[in-house]
């Protein structure tokens, strides 16, 4: 049964404000899996809380951290230093009603709910006149409330993640102080080494080797280090900064841009009035009037998957969705900081793109340096041309630039028998699977496959009933597409059964299909059922019958090609996926090859949230039972079964064309 969406509402009317009045919060990833992350920060969101990908914005840091040393430390490695503010005992006597001594003066230090004491101590012993003591007094004043300002600017807490729990099991914010793991106070960095402290370093580096040789000659194993050029910690970044994120100068709207922006700002669309976080219930063009832009933040996400930062990738595709999706052409970062899931940093990404030339502002090309760096690194560049083989991602990517390989030739000399099947197909064919397959050619591999299809049922005298649906970048009408992606089904749960074996053993057979990457009958195996429910495993997202081919159209003119009519096909390889569903869930099928990565992410994420339903190319399931929920029921064509899941979802229609995420 599908949750009534009036009461959803409601409760979430009921909670929004819980978090509402508490500085920016950052959720600490650390021991968090990428869906528990995701499950934190919506709940969240939903109760009214300013999330921050931004660690350097945030008032609040949420996480599964225990001590005061490690949250510091957490802090530290994300590029914030602080110090601990630790309450005085004077402090903690005025809690109990004692006093405090004469001339000393407090400042209070924000947490989001509480103040923490912090001393200031007046040591003068000058004595004053009554006119002297006044003005003295009315300067400390204003001296202290500069200094309360400043701390309240300057402070973070880390809290544990079981207070964001408890306050919304209790429907209001409780106390911090039973979860607090460290204050702190933000410094600068610490300046570089002096002569002699690198001297005493040197010291302890010798130190080091000798207990590491005593280790050798007991037997005892030595661990092993990164390499000098892959840094250690989560950005994967060399120690010579080659590849180091520029720290981000955060926009800060003047005064001018301000008055300027109330008098020219285009109206707000509802979704940005509203925060409308999920990508699935906007409509994002093709061809969105910011697409310059776009294509910017699009190589730094890039950069993020080149150096293993999941929670970057996650954190840009939602801004590259929401700005997407923004229907006016930007002129001022302030409208940047309107969108849902943009902060700072991508105002200031926007400034810079800008002051470089976009938006029309000079003759130049908009560009941001940070996105430069995916074509001027060199460890960059290497390894976002590993990537583009297919069957290599981005860990794979990066053990092959540790192995010293430095370009494709690197890999054919050197390690070509250490590659898997596919992985050689991806290089042997690496120039060819770069080029967009153009629209009438899609269509034309689509005509084949329907054929085959037919023919191979025929003998059951159903074959012509076997329909063919071009989905992916084809269908959200994109001129050039990476690959091909083509939906089989059937009315009859028989036809399309094991169908995905025989069609491929037929194209193989007329030399169509030159490599099967992989073939997959998962759904044939489960009789074609929905996926059964089992908990929040996302990465059975798609569970379809499917064959992933190399394709090839044998038909050629051998007399132009030369050597005597035996010539060598000339024809480009196309990577194609065909995919076969059953009829009773194929609008699911078709809706879940049809989007963006952002938008399917998102179409999960608020079928679960809002509705407490599993979705996935298989079908609907309900979260609380299990059951599977019909939603397609009364739909006569493939199109009408994907318009009744997305309205029975309660995304409401929008045609493939608006489902341009990025």
């Amino acid at each position: 049964m599908i949750a009534d969406p009036s009461s959803s509402s409601k409760d979430k009317a009921e909670h929004v404000s819980i978090f509402s009045s508490h500085p920016p919060i950052f959720i600490l990833p650390t021991h968090l899996s990428l869906e528990e992350l995701d499950e934190v920060e919506g709940r969240l969101i939903d109760h009214g809380g300013k999330l921050t990908y931004d660690i350097a914005e945030a008032g609040l840091i949420l996480g599964k951290v225990g001590r005061a040393k490690r949250a510091a430390l957490e802090l530290r490695t994300r590029g914030t230093w602080t110090e601990e503010l630790i309450p005085s005992s004077a402090s903690k006597s005025i809690g109990r009603g004692v006093e405090p001594p004469s001339k000393r003066r407090r400042t209070n230090q924000y947490d989001g709910t509480k103040d923490v004491p912090v001393e200031i101590i007046d040591l003068s012993t000058e004595s004053e006149s009554e006119d002297g003591a006044m003005n003295r007094h009315d300067s400390r004043s204003k001296h202290l409330s500069e200094q309360k300002v400043e701390t309240i600017q300057n402070s973070v807490t880390v809290l544990k993640l079981d207070w964001l729990d408890t306050s919304i099991t209790s429907g209001k914010c409780v106390s911090q102080d039973p979860f607090v793991v460290y204050r702190g106070r933000k410094v600068p960095p610490p300046p570089p080494k002096t002569g002699a402290e690198n001297k005493q370093s040197l010291l302890e580096q010798t130190s080091s080797q000798i207990i590491e040789r005593a280790k050798q000659d007991a037997g005892l194993p030595t661990p092993r280090t990164p390499p000098d050029h892959i840094h250690a910690r989560r950005s994967k970044e060399p120690p010579d900064r080659s590849s180091q994120r520029p720290r981000p100068t955060l926009y800060r709207q003047t005064t001018s841009e301000h008055e300027k922006e109330e008098t020219d700002t285009p109206p707000q669309p509802d979704w940005v009035r509203d925060q409308v976080i999920f990508a699935c219930l906007r409509s994002a063009p093709l061809h969105p009037p910011n697409e310059d832009f776009i294509a910017q933040l699009v190589k730094i996400r890039r950069i993020r998957e080149l150096t293993l930062d999941e929670i970057g990738v996650r954190a840009y595709s939602t801004s590259i969705a929401s700005v997407a999706a923004y229907p006016h052409p930007i002129q001022r970062p302030s409208e940047i900081l309107a969108l849902p899931g943009c902060n700072a940093k991508i105002a200031d990404l926007f400034a810079q793109f800008q002051q470089h030339g976009g938006c029309g502002h000079t003759d130049d090309d908009g560009n941001v340096a940070a996105a430069d760096a995916l074509e001027t690194d060199p460890m960059l560049r290497v390894l976002n041309d590993f990537y583009g083989i297919w069957g290599v991602g981005a860990k794979t990517a990066r053990e092959f630039y540790l192995r010293g390989w430095r370009e494709l030739d690197d890999i054919v000399e050197y390690g070509w028998d250490s590659l898997s099947r596919v992985q050689q197909i991806g290089v042997k064919f690496y120039e060819e699977f770069q080029e967009g397959v153009p629209r009438a050619e899609s269509e034309g591999i689509a005509n084949v496959i329907r054929d085959h299809a037919r023919r191979v049922r025929s003998q059951d005298g159903k074959g012509d009933g076997i329909e063919c649906v071009i989905v992916g970048g084809y269908r959200r009408g994109k001129e050039l597409s990476g690959d091909v992606d083509i939906v089989l089904s059937h009315r009859d749960d028989a036809v399309t059964r094991n169908l995905v074996l025989d069609v491929v053993a037929s194209l193989e057979a007329e030399r169509y299909v030159t490599h099967t990457l992989s073939l997959h009958l998962t759904s044939s195996l489960r009789e074609q059922q929905t996926l059964p429910f089992h908990g929040d495993d996302t990465r059975k997202f798609d569970t379809l019958d499917k064959a992933l081919v190399v394709w090839q159209d044998p038909h050629f003119d051998a007399a132009t090609v030369g050597d005597n009519g035996r010539g060598k096909n000339p024809n480009i390889h196309r990577r194609v996926d065909i995919i076969i569903s059953p009829w009773r869930t194929v609008g699911c099928a078709i809706l879940g090859w049809s989007g963006d990565t952002t938008f399917q992410r998102d179409l999960r994420r608020y079928a679960k949230k809002a509705r407490s339903l599993k979705f996935d190319s298989s079908g609907v399931r309900d979260r609380n039972t299990g059951r599977q929920v019909d939603l397609e029921h009364g739909g006569d064509t493939w199109e009408e079964r994907e318009r009744h899941v997305m309205e029975g979802l309660g995304i409401g229609w929008r045609p493939p064309e608006e489902r341009c995420s990025r």
